[in-house]
């Protein structure tokens, strides 16, 4: 049976108008790309429709990626993420021990980026749909956000008072180094001297150097956690997107 055209699926449905769809096949006679994303382009349709229309008229199934809260680290690895990215593609699940990719695409027709997959994974690969927007929504998620986290969980720098790095990494902290390295070693002030003992008092109360690596690593994730809190209020008070964030904050 030949496959009904994307057009005539979405008139058939009632979500477009013939005069919708002259409109936006001469946008693409213009200029060109797909169809499907100049209807959203031009808000004559919504991409979850869109992504609907897609999977009836291919007979693929489509894929709501805005409710996929994770993907195993051995999946993501099949794909990189640069090549993810490029290929607007999110790994979803490894099937027949590993033998099988699940993919989302928001191109899934595409038979270079299907060969390049294949090749990258040495997996057959079955694709679901996706639109364009929600796959890119996902990578951050998925790829950048979890990047970030670990970033901010492990290499954010401690720097002493007189701004000399103290620790550069927590994963390479040695508990003895720390406590040798905090501060050069100062000679013993005599007795005599009254500044001694008042220093003494708050060298005790602030505890080892050990102790107080952990009380900033407990503030630095506190504050970590409560950007991120922000971030995303902001992203769903319709602030700015996610994409924006993102491309901000690697400038």
């Amino acid at each position: 049976m030949a496959q009904i055209k994307l057009g005539e699926l979405l008139i058939k449905a009632n979500v477009l108008q013939e005069s919708q769809l002259k409109a936006a096949l001469a946008e693409q006679a213009k200029w060109g790309g797909k169809l499907g994303e100049i209807l959203v382009r031009m808000n004559l349709v919504s991409e979850d429709i869109l992504v609907r229309a897609l999977s009836k008229q291919l007979g693929m199934p489509a894929v709501n990626l805005d409710a996929v809260q994770m993907v195993p680290p051995h999946v993501k690895a099949k794909i990189p993420s640069q090549t993810a990215r490029d290929f607007s593609v999110v790994p979803l699940q490894l099937r027949d021990d590993g033998k099988t990719l699940v993919v989302a695409m928001s191109d899934p027709l595409n038979v270079r980026v299907l060969d390049e997959l294949r090749a990258l994974s040495k997996c057959r690969i079955v694709a679901n749909v996706a639109g364009r927007t929600s796959v890119a929504r996902a990578f951050a998620r998925l790829y950048e956000e979890s990047a970030e986290l670990e970033d901010a969980d492990t290499n954010f720098k401690v720097v002493d008072a007189q701004g000399r790095t103290v620790v550069k990494n927590l994963k390479d902290l040695d508990p003895a180094a720390a406590v040798a390295t905090s501060a050069p070693a100062r000679p013993a002030a005599p007795a005599a001297r009254p500044a001694a003992s008042a220093e003494a008092p708050r060298a005790a109360a602030s505890g080892s150097p050990a102790e107080l690596l952990k009380s900033v690593e407990e503030v630095q994730r506190k504050e970590v956690a409560a950007l991120k809190a922000m971030v995303e209020l902001l992203i769903e008070k319709g602030v700015f997107s996610r994409e924006e964030y993102l491309a901000k904050v690697k400038r």
